[in-house]
């Protein structure tokens, strides 16, 4: 029944009421993967058809947004009653020479584009044609329905790191509970139903460390505005000098990637007393400041970043409530010269 309808949790509505033409609000994600030996010309069209021909669906992957008279107005999820499966799944090839390049300019293609509410909100793409054999995987869904990490743990829910694993399931494919696939679709499901909003806040007060006082109002949220008033670093800035950045963007995207060591980068945390990701955030930082003293338009004072937290990334099993992402502010330091600074800073 079309009318068995959920309604949008906070943060997914959020999510939707915040997408507009010139900032669409869905992820994606771009994989690349070797054949097999032995593949034969027809691989990974043969790979396609069977992700296009699957028959059931997990709930999470065929509902959309809808509102109407009946629904007073309000966003609800309800199951696409006309769901078409090859508007979904998609089998493309590049153009010749079939260089990274290529492949980046479809993927930029692909990602401008928003994903339209009256159907669900996910598109899946099987690129071939790269000159070097590889086969790539663009993956594009609304942020309404999964966050970064909830999406990353679907993906390789259905992933093998053993080569005589063969037949595994697509990620749309509905699978048992108890299962990896199915587990990892559960955990999804639950943003959307509403389940995962407490369990938010309470990730959320833990992972500020918020209590609050005799008033209501939170100790933490307190000394945050108060640091930020200082121009002191604290999860809200209020200081974010202006540069050429800072203007209106249009709704286009342009892809582009570059690769590193992941070990080189774990041995400078370890080095340093740092973390991953106080490492990549020092290499945004220095990256940053050369480009804009190659404009001549660096600014005084640091850039500062926003940094979206998994509330959940290290909750055992994997979490499993739902759309449970925050954010940080961050000084980068751009405003140092030396690397090392910028990286304690």
């Amino acid at each position: 029944d079309r009318w068995v309808a959920t309604p949008l949790d906070p943060t997914a509505l959020g999510f939707l009421l915040a997408e507009n033409r010139r900032m669409p609000m869905h992820v994606g994600g771009l994989q690349l993967y070797k054949r097999p030996e032995g593949a034969g010309r027809n691989y990974v069209r043969d790979l396609f058809e069977e992700a296009r021909d699957t028959t059931d669906i997990a709930p999470l992957f065929l509902k959309h947004p809808y509102r109407s008279i009946k629904t007073a107005g309000q966003w609800v999820w309800v199951e696409d009653d006309q769901f078409d499966i090859e508007h979904h799944v998609r089998h493309s090839a590049l153009p010749k020479p079939g260089r990274v390049r290529e492949l980046f300019e479809l993927v930029s293609r692909l990602h401008s584009t928003r994903l339209a509410t009256e159907r669900p909100l996910w598109e899946w793409h099987l690129i071939e044609g790269l000159r070097d054999g590889r086969v790539a995987m663009y993956t594009k869904l609304h942020h309404s329905l999964v966050d970064g990490i909830s999406a990353m743990r679907l993906l390789q829910s259905i992933l093998s790191s053993d080569p005589n694993d063969r037949g595994m399931p697509s990620p749309w494919a509905k699978r048992p509970p108890g299962s990896k696939v199915g587990r990892a679709q559960e955990a999804a499901e639950q943003l959307a139903s509403g389940q995962a909003v407490s369990a938010q806040l309470g990730a959320l007060r833990s992972a500020l460390g918020i209590s609050v006082d005799a008033a209501g109002i939170p100790k933490a949220l307190v000394k945050t505005l108060n640091k930020s008033l200082r121009n002191e670093t604290s999860t809200l800035s209020l200081y974010a000098p202006n540069t050429i950045l800072n203007r209106e963007i249009t709704a286009s995207r342009r892809f582009a990637a570059q690769d590193w060591p992941l070990q080189r980068i774990r041995a400078i945390g370890k080095a340093t007393g740092t973390t991953l990701n106080d490492v990549v955030l020092a290499m945004c930082s220095g990256a940053m400041r050369t480009y804009l003293i190659e404009l001549g338009e660096l600014p005084d004072t640091s850039l500062i970043a926003m940094v979206p937290v998994g509330l959940h990334a290290r909750k055992p099993g994997g979490g499993g409530d739902g759309n449970a992402v925050g954010s940080i502010m961050v000084k980068l330091g751009t405003d140092l010269p030396d690397a090392e600074s910028r990286l304690e800073a």
